[in-house]
């Protein structure tokens, strides 16, 4: 967290005088602060980095790895005129910092960007790095990602029992750490795997209890109760696990970790990145899953219908772009 407010805090140092900038080919600005490390990025490395975008004059955060997971993203030294990081990374070495101010015109000219509620006509992108690791090989990256995961996937478990300690709640742990408080009891049938199940339900914000969807409320214009079957992956792992613990009429509220929920890219603009969830819930029925319709041959193989999970969706972002993780499409609670 210290280096990411330091260089949050760089960038806008940078934003804020004309002083030290350099330029590449393509005009874009850029300052690298040298660390202690010697070893030099090459083409082929997957560097290990912390950063923030944000939109300058407005200072609008795009993105940041805010002290969470960080990004693990290709070197690309063959990359001429692209206006953007790759530019100055093969100019770097593990342990430096470095500031790059992309002009949103000149992206828009190159048609990588267009004008839009978010870039207007001179505006720049501020992207603020530290590089913390650089990887020869995609096996070593993923075991270094692996345990990244784990220690936040750790940490967010930590906060949510120390928040409903603090809070007086007592809940039930699921094995993956979502936590289940039964406001009402119900009958003796489980909600198990392979069994469609109808809820109600209303989800939350933790951090500041702003309702973000619902079924139980007419201005998010979907009464319906919801069915689904669990155990197929259609909805987020911490309702799989969740409901599991309850039974048909139970009613109770669902604390759901956001690795577990949307993970690193949220579900703009409703939920924010990395946001710990609560959800009240009603089991109103339990019962068989509905046959599957015949499967014509060839279908399924363009796309798995699973919410994946976001552990798992980010051990495949080693080669992302941090700024492509802003165009992430809004998804129900379901």
């Amino acid at each position: 967290m210290k280096q990411m407010l330091a260089i949050a805090a760089l960038a806008g140092i940078m934003a804020s005088c004309n002083t030290n900038y350099e330029k590449t080919a393509s005009g874009l600005t850029y300052k690298i602060f040298k660390g202690n490390g010697k070893q030099k990025l090459k083409s082929g490395d997957i560097v290990k980095i912390n950063a923030t975008i944000k939109i300058t004059p407005r200072d609008t955060i795009l993105f940041s790895t805010g002290g969470h997971l960080p990004e693990y993203v290709p070197v690309d030294t063959s990359s001429r005129l692209s206006h953007d990081y790759n530019e100055v990374l093969k100019l770097c070495s593990v342990g430096d910092s470095l500031v790059v101010v992309s002009q949103v015109d000149t992206l828009v000219k190159r048609n990588m960007a267009q004008y839009n509620n978010m870039l207007k006509r001179g505006d720049q992108i501020f992207t603020s790095m530290k590089l913390l690791q650089a990887f020869s090989s995609r096996e070593d990256q993923a075991k270094d990602q692996q345990k990244e995961l784990e220690k936040e996937r750790a940490k967010e478990v930590a906060e949510m029992e120390s928040y409903l300690k603090k809070k007086g709640i007592k809940a039930q742990k699921t094995e993956n750490g979502v936590f289940v408080e039964q406001t009402s009891a119900g009958s003796s049938e489980k909600a198990v795997n392979g069994k469609q199940v109808t809820v109600n339900y209303r989800g939350s914000l933790l951090n500041t209890g702003k309702v973000f969807d619902s079924n139980m409320d007419t201005s998010f214009h979907h009464v319906q109760p919801f069915s689904f079957v669990l155990g197929a992956g259609q909805t987020i792992r911490g309702w799989e696990e969740g409901l599991q613990t309850l039974s048909k009429g139970a009613k109770g509220n669902i604390y759901i970790p956001s690795l577990l929920g949307y993970g690193p890219p949220g579900a703009p603009p409703a939920i924010p990145a990395y946001a710990p969830l609560k959800f009240e819930v009603e089991i109103l029925n339990i019962a068989n899953a509905p046959a599957r319709p015949a499967q014509m041959p060839g279908a399924g193989m363009q796309g798995d219908p699973r919410q994946q999970d976001p552990r798992e969706q980010q051990q495949g972002q080693e080669q992302q772009d941090p700024h492509q993780q802003q165009g992430a499409n809004q998804q129900s609670p379901k």
